[in-house]
């Protein structure tokens, strides 16, 4: 039956030695005890049956409550047990409640903390080390400035609709085209997240392309050359070699703006691109033509070890500008000779160097050599087996494309050229 516990029994309760603990039972208030344990812990406890099975619920620790306050406790739960309550599965439903609660605020304080920027700050630290550098550094930035609104709300809370929105909003700001890439850059990063189970759908993927697009087949004639060439002579460092460079060599923006004198072999008159600056992931050699080493030999050399060096010793930026002036200028020449000067873009200086070369009679894998470009002719078993990388053919197509430049540009007409012409014009006769 127990003991009537007192404040002295209490105090000096003890755990016999060799067992985990011990429960002193109140001869008082039925089921009602004290709970000693080996390391000299206290606690009042009340144990009953429920449904035939004997439960024991803690009521507090021994220096929290006081005997007096425990026994009040004690007969508060004895009357919701007299009543069909069971306080010990009470207590665990709460406790679990309770667990539930935190988890589901720390999962929601996580969801709320993963914003639309800190999506795509990931995205670009961990799933874009192996694009190439300029894909890694204007995606990002891309993205930031068409979300830019967005960029502190949770990513969850960009839904379809929010999405249709903004697509609609960049078509008529900045264009189909930029609302195009917004998708497509969108729909990659959230796509990355998706696969991670960091985000549940990809809403940039539930929507169509904001607009169709055509295959762009601007390509500047001969004379347009010859007006762009003369347009970059008034354009001052970095802009007039970079501009000339993307003329002679074909490459892509980013890889001439990052160009750095260590990646040029001048005795080797070759520029040697790593892996990690192409948009294949691909090290591409471009040989040099003795225009474009005439042309490095021009620039000065800064500390940044670019052959272009910008403003803040980075590589340059505000190439909108600069095609501004361009335009300007080959828009004067044009109208003093009669002629319009349709729309075209810096890409497109990479199209006229490709047909260019296709016009001179070079091949066609060479020509892809040289733009270190992926087409149908290098898939499949060609690509596994065909492991030559046409250097020699490569370093011919570019210098007599840079001889076909300077003769434009002189106002010459390419005796190459011209018997080609006339030689496929003869054909179809």
């Amino acid at each position: 039956m127990g003991t009537k516990l007192t404040e002295t029994i209490v105090a000096s309760a003890t755990c016999p030695v060799g067992k985990p603990d011990v429960v002193l039972f109140d001869s008082v208030l039925p089921g009602f005890g004290l709970r000693v344990t080996a390391g000299g812990a206290r606690t009042f406890v009340l144990q009953y049956k429920a449904l035939g099975k004997r439960r024991r619920v803690t009521i507090g620790r021994y220096g929290e409550l006081t005997l007096a306050q425990a026994r009040r406790k004690a007969e508060a739960l004895r009357g919701a047990i007299r009543e069909g309550r069971d306080p010990a599965l009470e207590r665990r439903e709460r406790l679990r409640a309770q667990h539930a609660a935190e988890a589901e605020a720390k999962t929601r304080a996580a969801i709320e903390a993963f914003t639309v920027g800190r999506l795509i700050e990931q995205w670009t630290r961990l799933a874009l080390p192996d694009r190439s550098a300029s894909y890694r550094s204007y995606v990002p930035r891309a993205l930031r400035t068409l979300l830019k609104d967005w960029l502190e709300v949770p990513v969850e809370r960009l839904g379809r609709a929010d999405v249709v929105r903004l697509l609609d909003e960049t078509k008529v700001k900045r264009g189909p085209i930029a609302a195009n890439r917004l998708r497509a850059y969108a729909s990659s990063c959230w796509s990355w997240a998706e696969r991670r189970g960091a985000v549940a759908v990809n809403p940039w993927r539930q929507v169509p392309k904001p607009s169709k697009e055509r295959s762009r087949e601007r390509v500047l004639t001969d004379r347009e050359i010859r007006d762009f060439w003369h347009a970059t002579e008034a354009l001052d460092y970095p802009w007039r070699g970079l501009f000339r460079t993307l003329l002679l060599t074909g490459q892509r923006r980013g890889e001439v703006a990052g160009m750095t004198w260590e990646e040029v072999d001048l005795r080797a008159a070759e520029w040697r691109l790593p892996g990690t600056r192409t948009k294949g992931g691909r090290p591409h050699t471009v040989p040099l033509s003795p225009a474009m080493l005439a042309l490095l030999a021009e620039q000065p050399r800064f500390t940044s070890g670019l052959v272009f060096e910008g403003a803040r010793g980075t590589a340059p930026s505000g190439f909108g500008n600069v095609k501004d002036r361009l335009d300007r200028a080959m828009r004067a020449a044009a109208e003093a000779d009669g002629r319009a000067l349709p729309a075209w873009t810096i890409h497109d200086l990479r199209r006229t160097v490709a047909t260019g070369l296709q016009r001179l009679g070079v091949r066609l894998e060479v020509t892809e050599a040289v733009l270190n470009h992926v087409s149908g002719s290098k898939t499949g078993i060609v690509a596994v087996y065909q492991r030559h990388q046409w250097d020699a053919e490569k370093r011919a197509a570019l210098e007599a494309w840079a001889r076909h430049v300077e003769r434009v540009a002189s106002g010459e007409a390419d005796p190459a050229v011209v018997a080609l012409a006339e030689a496929r014009a003869a054909r179809g006769r």
